[in-house]
C-alpha cells in the first residue's frame, strides 16, 4: 500500500470524527457572488462557470432536496455539507443563520463548509460563524488562487492580498478553520511565485489548502482566451512535478484539502488528462514515493533561519 506522505483531508477526518467514511455534500444554497452579480463586477472571474463551481445535476433544487437526495444514495455514513456554489456568506444575517441551520435537522451531517471570497464577509456575520461553529465543526473556504497582486489582476478577482489577509485574521481569530484555495499554473507565474505564496501559507498558517490546476471549462473567459492561444495549460508530468515541489516547501501542519481540481465533463474543456483525479493523485503519491519527498521536508525551522 502506497504511503501518504502529506497531511491528507482524510487522515485529518477520521483523527477529528473517529470514523471510517464521511462524504461531503456540494450544495448550492442560493448565494451570489458579488464579482458576478455587479456588486463588484458582473464579469466574474475569468475561470469561473455558470454554476459557480457548485453542483449541476442539483444546482436548481431547493437546499432540504440536494442533501436528501445525496444522503438517500449513500446510507449509513456521516457527511458534511458543503456549501459550495458561489459566495456562501454574502447576504444578510437572518438569511444566511435560515439556511446554515438547516443542517442541523440530519443527525448524520456531522460538520458546514462554506465557500466564499475574502470581501464577502460583513461584520455582523462574524459572530454568526462563531455560533454555528460552536453547534458544529465549521470551516470557511477563501478564494485567494495567489498572493500575487499581477496573478489576482489577471484571473479577475478583483481583490487584493490584504483584503484577503484582513478576513483570514478576523476567522482565525475567531477560532474558525480557514482553507484557503490555490491555483497551480497561473500564467505568468514561475516556480518562485509559486513557491513565494506556499511560504505565505506557512506565515499564516490556514488549518489547510486546497490546490486546484488552471484548467478550462466551457462558456468562461478563461475558454475565449484559451481558443486564441493566450493561455498555455500545464502537462500532467509537470503538474505532478511542481505539486510535489510545492508540497516539500508546505508546512507538514497544514492539512491538504485536495491535489487537483476537478469538475463534471458537461462544461470541462481542457486539459483532458485532469478529468482521471484517481490517475494523477495516484502518480502524484508513487512520485514522491519514488523521490522519497514528504511534506514540509523543505521547510526551515525558526533556529535553522537564524543560523543562515
Amino acid at each position: 500500500m502506497t504511503q501518504i506522505r502529506y497531511n491528507s483531508f482524510n487522515s485529518f477526518l477520521k483523527k477529528k470524527f473517529s470514523v471510517d467514511k464521511i462524504r461531503k455534500i456540494p450544495v448550492n444554497a442560493g448565494f451570489p457572488c458579488p464579482n458576478k452579480n455587479g456588486d463588484i463586477s458582473d464579469e466574474g472571474c475569468i475561470f469561473c462557470d455558470k454554476y459557480g463551481s457548485g453542483p449541476i445535476e442539483s444546482f436548481s433544487l431547493p437546499i432540504r432536496e440536494q442533501i436528501e437526495m445525496f444522503t438517500s444514495a449513500n446510507k449509513g455514513i456521516k457527511f458534511i455539507a458543503y456549501y459550495q456554489a458561489h459566495s456562501n456568506t454574502y447576504a444578510s444575517r437572518e438569511e444566511l443563520e435560515e439556511k446554515y441551520n438547516i443542517i442541523f435537522e440530519y443527525k448524520d451531517i456531522v460538520g458546514l463548509f462554506l465557500g466564499t471570497r475574502p470581501d464577502s464577509i460583513a461584520g455582523n456575520i462574524y459572530p454568526l460563524l462563531e455560533k454555528i461553529g460552536e453547534k458544529t465543526y465549521l470551516s470557511v473556504e477563501l478564494g485567494l488562487q495567489s498572493i500575487h497582486q499581477k496573478s489576482l489582476q489577471l484571473l479577475k478577482r478583483n481583490h487584493s492580498y490584504e483584503i484577503f489577509l484582513e478576513t483570514f485574521n478576523k476567522l482565525k481569530s475567531s477560532g474558525i478553520d480557514v482553507i484557503v484555495h490555490l491555483i497551480v499554473g497561473i500564467p505568468g507565474e514561475n516556480m518562485k511565485d509559486m513557491k513565494d505564496t506556499i511560504r505565505e501559507m506557512n506565515r499564516i498558517k490556514p488549518a489547510g489548502v486546497k490546490f486546484h490546476l488552471l484548467h478550462v471549462l466551457k462558456d468562461t473567459e478563461l475558454f475565449n482566451m484559451y481558443e486564441r492561444g493566450e493561455v498555455k495549460l500545464m502537462k500532467k508530468n509537470e503538474y505532478i512535478n511542481t505539486i510535489i515541489e510545492l508540497l516539500s516547501e508546505l508546512d507538514k501542519e497544514i492539512v491538504v484539502h485536495r491535489l487537483t481540481g476537478d469538475r463534471d465533463t458537461e462544461i470541462f474543456y481542457a486539459p483532458e488528462w485532469t478529468l482521471d483525479k484517481v490517475g494523477v493523485i495516484s502518480a502524484i503519491h508513487k512520485q514522491m514515493d519514488n523521490l522519497d519527498v514528504h511534506q514540509g521536508q523543505l521547510v526551515r525551522s525558526p533556529r535553522e533561519k537564524r543560523v543562515k
